[in-house]
């Protein structure tokens, strides 16, 4: 393993176990506006293909939630660290990391869980829907 692996595994143990407050982190990471976006084009051309020619474009990135627990002054800067070094990759990616207070967390988890739902069967549909159409065509 090395040195960079095990500072990333140490930081990530460092956040899992140090405190005891909890908190919430949401962390969204997209590729840069000047990046291709290889499968989000392919989105983009199954929705057209599928009724939706309005559809101009789609980036897909990915979404991740954090339960931390604790709450000290460099938390948010561990974070920030965590993000760029671990969950993105600041090259092509830019990410957004947002906090939430632990109460909050139920009732906002609960309406991003079922939109979430909502669109990962559209998703799993449409993979479907091209896997069965690269079958015809072989």
């Amino acid at each position: 393993m090395d040195e960079q692996s095990s500072s990333r595994i140490a930081l990530v143990r460092t956040l899992a176990c140090k405190y005891r407050e909890a908190m919430n982190a949401k962390v969204i990471v997209m590729p840069k506006a000047a990046v291709l976006d290889p499968q989000g084009n392919a989105v983009r051309d199954a929705m057209r293909h599928l009724g939706m020619p309005e559809v101009r474009s789609v980036r897909i990135g990915k979404y991740m939630e954090i339960d931390v627990e604790g709450q000290s002054g460099d938390l948010e800067s561990r974070l920030r660290r965590l993000c760029r070094d671990l969950l993105s990759n600041p090259v092509i990616e830019d990410y957004v990391l947002r906090k939430a207070p632990a109460s909050a967390k139920a009732t906002a988890r609960h309406e991003e869980v079922s939109r979430f739902g909502k669109a990962t069967a559209r998703q799993s549909a449409n993979s479907q829907l091209q896997k069965s159409k690269r079958r015809k065509r072989r």
